[in-house]
């Protein structure tokens, strides 16, 4: 079969199985199983593929028909500019998390301490180190396959972070210049597309409001925070006032806010 041919019939498949964005999916899956990019698809759509290559693709266009996310399936996510390995075992780094890398790099003092708490991939801890080689970066995971993950993708980063396995701050007795972190914060009944039901849910949920995990950390932070020191987080955009009060009531004065992301500084 042509490489237009499998395209048409995948796209076929996954608009049947009313998959979202059906022709970048095909084509991106189809990339993953030559080791091509989109540019070289577009331009070799009369390339025949192999039996081999037609029943890895057809197999892969199979579980994205099943709603797995394209990112389970190629394994790769690029974020902040960096290519990163992810698996379901780590929660899908969101391009609206990249603005809590401008703010960590924009604000943390010079030779600071940093640390990201519930890291996941290493997504945010990886990227902050790669454009701010001045700061000492550590970071935490409860889950020990994500830590796994976070580790693989350091040492493929070349990067010096001290990674620990802890729920929040357990066992952390430094304070630090910075800390930065993306924790669950939906609430236990949000409505989610089939492909956010795929990733682990113990990244995804805090609790009837989606805060009950943030005020277990904010209740620590005071004694893991230097003098005014800075705290950047993800929440969603309805969650900003309850979690703004929230910090307030752990001596944090709010200096920046987007979309997703806000920034702190203790008080």
């Amino acid at each position: 079969m042509k490489v237009r041919d499998a395209l048409q019939s995948a796209q076929r498949e996954l608009e049947a199985a009313q998959v979202n964005s059906v022709r970048l999916d095909s084509e991106l899956l189809l990339c993953h199983i030559l080791d091509k990019d989109r540019t070289w698809l577009l331009a070799h759509d009369q390339e025949t593929l192999t039996a081999e290559q037609l029943s890895q693709y057809q197999d892969i266009i199979r579980k994205r028909s099943n709603h797995a996310p394209v990112v389970h399936l190629t394994n790769k996510r690029e974020f902040y500019g960096i290519e990163l390995y992810i698996n379901d075992k780590v929660l899908t780094p969101r391009v609206e998390t990249e603005k809590m890398v401008d703010f960590a790099i924009k604000h943390a003092p010079k030779n600071g301490k940093l640390i990201d708490i519930g890291t996941g991939s290493g997504a945010i801890a990886i990227a902050i180190a790669k454009h701010r080689p001045d700061i000492k970066v550590s970071a935490t995971e409860v889950s020990p396959e994500a830590l796994e993950v976070a580790k693989k993708n350091v040492k493929n980063a070349g990067l010096n972070i001290h990674l620990m396995p802890a729920d929040l701050f357990d066992g952390i007795n430094e304070t630090f210049d910075v800390v930065v972190c993306n924790l669950p914060y939906l609430s236990d009944t949000a409505d989610l597309m089939p492909e956010v039901k795929n990733e682990p849910g113990v990244a995804l949920f805090g609790g009837p409001d989606g805060l009950d995990i943030y005020r277990r950390f904010l209740k620590d932070l005071p004694s893991h925070l230097k003098p005014n020191g800075l705290l950047f987080t993800e929440c969603d955009p309805w969650q900003q006032e309850g979690l703004i009060e929230e910090a307030k009531r752990a001596g944090l004065d709010l200096i920046e806010e987007d979309y997703f992301i806000l920034g702190f500084q203790a008080n």
